[in-house]
This record gives structure tokens, C-alpha cells and sequence, in this order.
């Protein structure tokens, strides 16, 4: 009886390390050579934004209304994109100054200006045609000095909804946002406003 218990332990244990050759040389015949490395990924930025600056003059010509047409300069931003627009407010000792839009000025009398814009959009396409820049409140838009109305400096910024969602960034802060190491920006320069204004359009 020992002697057939011996003999068993020895067969399973041969049959044990046939297992384990057979697995190994599976295993081994599995692996092949490393592959070449990845693409290297862009470091700072997940986003793309754009951005432009214009100068204009607010007249009674132009309805004291500045108007954008994206399309017009090859830029058709989402419906779903965000639109930040900034205005330079001064300008000391070489540094810009900028404010984001809305921007209220209060005047003695107890009259009110506001540096106001909107935007149009083709909900159907999701896309944002057009923005406009223009003066608001109860001040008389005729009786205000050219210190308010000609050579306005702005500077709008389209962003992904996403960006500004994730982002650790102040929108009230124009330099908060361009220097994010989270975007990177394609900037179309300087853009000469316009001022057709279409009473058809649907304001968002």
C-alpha cells in the first residue's frame, strides 16, 4: 500500500510540472516585441479658442451698434461655444486695462451707460453667426462726449463650453483666460467692425 501511494505522489507531480512547461511555453510564445513608442502629446492645453480685438467709433449712423460677422472672416464658431467680450477701460504707465462687458459708467446726474453685446444663433446648425457690440442705458446717447463713443477698443473670445467648465480660469479676467496653459488660442488679429444691423435676427 505504501508503495502505490509513492507511486501516485510521483505521477501527479510529473504531471504537475508537465502542466507547468506547457503553460509557461504558452505564456512565453504570447509575448512579442515592444512596439514603437507613442505620439508624444501636446503638453498646456486641451482646447482651442479664438480670438480678435477691434477699434470703432459708436455714431448715430451705426445705431451705436458695432456688428460681426464670423463667417465674413473664415470663423464659424458653435452654437455652444461661449463668447466673452472685454473692453479696454485705460490704459497706465504702458499696461492695458481690461474689463469684461457688461460695463456700467454712472454718471453725476444719476444716468447710466453700458458697454452691452449679444449674439445670434443658428440653433438648427449650431452655429453662432454673428455679435454685436453697442451702448445702452438711460443717459442720452447723442449728449455723451466722444470719450465714451469714438476709438473703443474691444476684445472678444471664443471659448468651448467645456473649457470654461473644467478650466481653472476667472472669466472676468481677460488675462486669466488667455494665459491658460489649458488652451490655445488662434487669434485673427485686428478685424474692422461693421454696422449692418438686421431686426430679423434672433437675439440670444
Amino acid at each position: 500500500m505504501k508503495t502505490i501511494k509513492n507511486k501516485q505522489t510521483f505521477t501527479f507531480k510529473k504531471i504537475s510540472a508537465v502542466l507547468l512547461i506547457i503553460v509557461a511555453t504558452v505564456l512565453a510564445s504570447c509575448e512579442g516585441p515592444i512596439g514603437p513608442p507613442g505620439i508624444p502629446g501636446e503638453d498646456g492645453y486641451n482646447f482651442v479658442g479664438t480670438t480678435f480685438e477691434f477699434t470703432g467709433d459708436f455714431t448715430p449712423a451705426n445705431n451705436y451698434q458695432l456688428v460681426f460677422n464670423f463667417s465674413d472672416h473664415g470663423f464659424d464658431p458653435y452654437e455652444s461655444d461661449v463668447i466673452l467680450a472685454y473692453i479696454l477701460w485705460t490704459t497706465e504707465d504702458g499696461l492695458d486695462f481690461w474689463r469684461p462687458l457688461p460695463q456700467t459708467k454712472y454718471f453725476p446726474s444719476g444716468a447710466i451707460l453700458q458697454y452691452n453685446f449679444d449674439f445670434t444663433g443658428d440653433i438648427p446648425n449650431d452655429l453662432i453667426n454673428d455679435m454685436s457690440v453697442f451702448l445702452d442705458g438711460d443717459v442720452d446717447l447723442s449728449t455723451l462726449s466722444t470719450d465714451y463713443t469714438m476709438n473703443q477698443t474691444f476684445r472678444v473670445v471664443v471659448v468651448p463650453s467645456d473649457f470654461m467648465s473644467l478650466a481653472n480660469v476667472d472669466a472676468s479676467d481677460l488675462n486669466s483666460i488667455l494665459n491658460s496653459s489649458n488652451i490655445q488660442f488662434n487669434s485673427l488679429g485686428t478685424i474692422e467692425p461693421g454696422s449692418v444691423i438686421d431686426t430679423n435676427i434672433e437675439i440670444k
